[in-house]
């Protein structure tokens, strides 16, 4: 093949990439004060894997709600830099979800508390397994490869009330239950293990 050629076939390439959504650099630009999570969205984009995955538009979309976003953010952008992916799935709970910004303001203001009780030796786990879960209904929650499922999940934490995980209220039914199970000592090593109790936070 002449140099020629080689320059129009990579060029057209190039060309259909860009229109299928696969092209290499960031295709989403988030505002100033939410420029670290940019990362994680264009990560999300570009992964094979479907949980969690995000569409180039559903990208698009969430940088435009960003510009917009109504209200006071003062304790979302704190748990930025605290849990990351959480921020993102919280911010994206008041975009579709219908989680009202006031009330993603006092689930932040919980996490942000819980994290600096606990003082998780590997917080990156806790923020990855957090962001599957904030934001959602049941039926919303994927689990897909963890040998569960949401129908068995909600029926294992009804007995405590736990109806869905878009409210400060559901989340101080859920964490002190989810504390005290092996599986959160083994995956997020808590420094501190005494029982969490915050009242401060008023729903």
């Amino acid at each position: 093949m002449c140099f020629k050629k080689f320059i129009v076939v990579v060029f057209v390439l190039k060309c259909l990439c860009l229109c299928a959504g696969g092209a290499t650099a960031a295709e989403v630009v988030l505002p100033d004060d939410w420029k670290t999570l940019e990362p994680i969205v264009v990560s999300r984009i570009h992964q094979e894997n479907p949980k969690m995955k995000l569409s180039q538009k559903q990208g698009n979309s969430f940088a435009h709600f960003l510009k917009d976003l109504p209200g006071s953010t003062h304790q979302l952008k704190k748990l930025k830099d605290i849990l990351p992916k959480t921020t993102v799935e919280l911010l994206r709970s008041v975009q579709e979800r219908g989680v009202p910004i006031k009330e993603a303001e006092k689930m932040a203001a919980y996490l942000e508390k819980l994290v600096a009780w606990f003082k998780f030796k590997d917080i990156a786990a806790f923020d990855e397994n957090t962001s599957h879960i904030i934001g959602r209904e049941w039926y919303e929650i994927d689990y897909t490869g963890e040998n569960m499922t949401w129908q068995n999940q909600k029926i294992k934490y009804a007995p405590a009330g736990i109806l869905n995980f878009k409210s400060l209220a559901m989340l101080k039914k859920f964490f002190p239950v989810e504390a005290k199970l092996p599986y959160f000592r083994q995956s997020y090593l808590p420094q501190n293990t005494t029982e969490f109790k915050i009242d401060s936070i008023k729903e």
